[in-house]
């Protein structure tokens, strides 16, 4: 659906009144060879508008932004972790140096450590 047809529905939802459930319908009676959404569509673009002032919103919420490059620093740096703290996952070591846990496979692959923690199962 792309934002000409969102403005038309807006548009209609206001002649309703603001009545979702009758914008639903008149939508579909005007466009009928068009998607036919549900009438919360209607509320939720409005919404949309109201509070982030587009559409749709896009990008990454309630993440920290991590970067995509290895670079000798941050191989240290995940190297320095992964020593002093050999049982941590590599999502907890990915946090704490603010990468992927993707790139810290990659950083350990590249130089041949393995991303799993030995548990003894037997005492010899």
């Amino acid at each position: 659906m792309n934002n000409q047809e969102k403005v038309q529905m807006l548009l209609i939802y206001g002649r309703c009144n603001r009545n979702s459930r009758q914008s639903a319908k008149m939508y579909a009676e005007q466009y009928p060879g068009r998607y036919h959404p549900p009438h919360t569509l209607f509320i939720k673009i409005e919404k949309l508008l109201i509070n982030h002032g587009a559409f749709s919103v896009k990008g990454v919420r309630n993440q920290q932004i991590r970067q995509n490059n290895i670079n000798d620093d941050v191989e240290l740096q995940v190297l320095a972790y992964i020593r002093l703290n050999p049982r941590s996952s590599v999502r907890h070591v990915g946090r704490e140096v603010g990468i992927s846990f993707g790139l810290v496979h990659k950083i350990l692959k590249k130089h041949k450590l393995h991303p799993y923690k030995p548990e003894l199962v037997q005492h010899l």
